[in-house]
């Protein structure tokens, strides 16, 4: 009986180690990601601080954005992501020279009704936060919701993808 029982663990810690081999080849090659997303907002130009408890903007007039993103990877190499940002209701977002990444394009999307910016961002080990910086002007009233996407190299989204609400109004409340 005992031989018997030294038999059955024998087999069920090789079966075990066998397992956790076979658990680590398949995501040793792997690499995970960890996105933390952070959405600011203000509405004056210049110096001063983003807020994150700011959702309403007036319609017609300029409201500032600053989408700050670490993209954190299980690997020292970096390897690069496309980070879609959607903006609805705001046909003339720029940019350009706003001291954040630099897009790769910036696109009107008619028939959604917002403007889309696609960036290549860098995610590794020791990633450090990256600022998407960019001002845009509402064209119409309600409820918007700007998106974040973010893609790897094959296309696959990484992530649900991250979202804030924001209201566009005629005249804001005082």
């Amino acid at each position: 009986m005992k031989k018997a029982m030294k038999k059955i663990v024998s087999v069920v810690l090789v079966l075990a180690i066998l397992v956790l081999v076979m658990m680590y080849l398949l995501t040793a090659g792997r690499t995970t990601v960890t996105p933390s997303v952070n959405f600011g907002f203000k509405i004056i130009d210049g110096a001063g601080a983003y807020d994150e408890s700011i959702t309403s903007f007036e319609v017609g007039k300029k409201f500032y954005t600053c989408i700050t993103i670490k993209l954190i990877t299980n690997k020292k190499k970096a390897q690069d992501y496309s980070v879609v940002v959607e903006i609805p209701k705001t046909k003339e977002v720029e940019v350009k020279g706003m001291g954040g990444l630099e897009p790769d394009s910036n696109e009107w999307d008619e028939g959604q009704e917002l403007t889309r910016l696609t960036f290549t961002m860098q995610g590794y080990k020791e990633a450090t936060d990256e600022k998407i910086l960019f001002y845009g002007t509402p064209t119409g009233e309600g409820e918007a919701k700007m998106t974040v996407h973010i893609y790897d190299k094959d296309g696959n989204e990484i992530n649900a993808g991250y979202s804030r609400t924001i209201f566009f109004e005629y005249t804001l409340q005082e």
